[in-house]
């Protein structure tokens, strides 16, 4: 998750869409999650916690003798410059289901790597195995494992269901349950648990030098304290420092948080701090979204937002998807799903009004505008323009200059083959996002002759999916698997703390 002290932690909701190019079975629509956390080891080194989460409506099921078991797979790689540490094909299976109504279910896991001291890269594949015509996804990122024999640190602060945490044994050996995956709480969640780890605090403080641990909640805006929902305790230095506490959230207003966490010697010197983000809603405390200072109270933006209808207000909220950052789209996913009409409304006003700052009211109209006729040109009878691929691509970057198709295509070869696979080529003379690029290029494949939807097969922008095989394959209707890895598209994920 990115946030302001640039925390370790990251939310990366995956929506992965795909099938076989010639299938005209239903569409595949696939949504997962990986989140990570660093805990460093009293003599170097440390864990990597990686924890995955997958909505169960998005994975396919396989009839078993009582039930239906639905599996999503992980392919893990952990690698410094120099040798691989880790390498593991992880299964995330859900419950043997009695019928279909259970399989909206959300399934989660938690995997464990010890690492030394040092700088790594994780790589990730994940699919579905009992799916044949979805996407597989490629992920990488990069982590830095601090040495606590060199200086004091904490590790990242892990959230806990108050519901499903069991005292009785340790953080690591809870059921999955017991570790939250969410950093948005809702009005009906009254406690916010947390755990972390201090190590290397002995290098400068012998064994039983009083600290004081202290606990604070900060308005992500303005970064005013909140003392009322944080707490001080004196503790002593020793090895293995854990903290696992609880804060009442009952009362705290609606809007953007940081949880800190820190320990401080007799001299007041902060020695070990750990951060994350957090986010309330609570109706009737304050409204909804709104950081401190953010100037929401745009009337331009608020009466715009006002001329569209609440399924028009929700459905915007969605299609922010394409250029929300990793930190917002639990948040989006949220309000697209339960979200009451006052927490929508305040949430497009929140969003545009931090993005856009006195130009909200003219991009948010602009946006608008754009869904509009994205819906109209690429929704389908199961999909909205944002979760297409064509969709995606036009909020994310905006209008192409150029829309070229297998009949216009001024780079094909002669029309020597008539069974060429429908596509569209897409050209952007500029691009500013993630960076600034010139002369990109999309390829759109019509992955089911039955519907009008395509799937992006190549592209030369920064973070998307690459493939120099793509005209061949086209013009003579081959068949190719462009799920494959490219050793020379290593670094062209990008990098999930920015993505989005």
């Amino acid at each position: 998750m990115k946030n302001y002290f640039n925390t370790t932690l990251f939310r990366l909701c995956l929506f992965l869409i795909g099938s076989t190019l010639f299938c005209f079975s239903a569409v595949a629509k696939i949504s997962a999650s990986v989140d990570y956390l660093i805990f460093p080891a009293e003599n170097g080194g440390g864990r990597l916690i990686l924890l995955f989460g997958v909505d169960g409506n998005s994975i396919r099921y396989k009839k078993q003798n009582s039930g239906y078991l639905g599996t999503m797979s992980f392919a893990i790689a952990v690698n410094d410059s120099v040798r691989n540490y880790f390498a593991e094909n992880m299964d995330l299976n859900s419950p043997l289901l009695k019928d279909s109504s259970q399989f909206d279910r959300r399934y989660s896991a938690m995997k464990e790597i010890a690492l030394p001291a040092g700088n790594f890269t994780v790589d990730m594949l994940i699919y579905d195995p009992n799916s044949l015509d979805t996407l597989k996804e490629k992920l990488n990122f990069s982590i830095k494992m601090p040495d606590a024999k060199l200086k004091p640190v904490c590790s990242d602060l892990m959230l806990m269901e108050p519901e499903y945490y069991d005292p009785s044994k340790s953080v690591f050996e809870q059921k999955n349950q017991a570790i939250r995956s969410s950093d948005f709480y809702m009005k009906a969640d009254t406690i916010l648990r947390f755990y972390s780890e201090a190590h290397g605090i002995m290098k400068d403080k012998p064994a039983g030098n009083p600290l004081v641990s202290r606990v604070r909640v900060l308005e992500q805006s303005s970064k005013k304290g909140l003392d009322e929902f944080g707490k001080i305790k004196r503790v002593k230095s020793g090895l293995n420092m854990a903290y696992i506490t609880d804060l009442s959230i009952k009362n705290l207003p609606s809007g953007n948080y940081i949880l800190i966490w820190d320990l401080i010697d007799t001299s007041g010197k902060v020695i070990a701090v750990s951060y994350r983000d957090f986010r309330k809603s609570n109706p009737g405390l304050k409204q909804e979204f709104v950081e401190g200072n953010t100037p929401t109270g745009d009337q331009g933006l608020a009466a715009e937002i006002e001329k569209l209808s609440p399924e028009q207000r929700k459905h915007m909220v969605a299609s922010l998807l394409p250029i929300a950052s990793t930190s917002e789209q639990s948040t989006i996913d949220y309000l697209r799903k339960k979200g009451t009409e006052t927490e929508v409304n305040n949430y497009l006003a929140s969003f545009w009004s931090k993005r856009s700052g006195q130009n909200a009211t003219k991009e948010f109209k602009q946006y608008h505008n754009l869904v509009v006729h994205a819906d109209g040109k690429y929704s389908t009878q199961t999909m909205k323009a944002y979760q297409t691929e064509r969709g995606r691509i036009m909020l994310q970057y905006g209008k192409p200059n150029i829309i070229e198709n297998e009949y216009s295509d001024r780079n094909r070869k002669a029309m020597q083959n008539l069974n060429t696979v429908p596509y569209e080529v897409w050209y952007y003379y500029n691009l500013e996002v993630p960076v600034k690029q010139s002369d990109v290029m999309f390829v759109f494949v019509q992955q089911n002759r039955g519907n009008d939807n395509y799937r992006l097969i190549h592209s030369s922008a920064i973070g998307e999916v690459r493939n120099g095989e793509w005209r061949s394959v086209v013009e003579n209707n081959a068949t190719y698997n462009f799920d494959r890895l490219s050793p020379n598209d290593r670094n062209e994920q990008a990098n999930p703390k920015t993505a989005r």
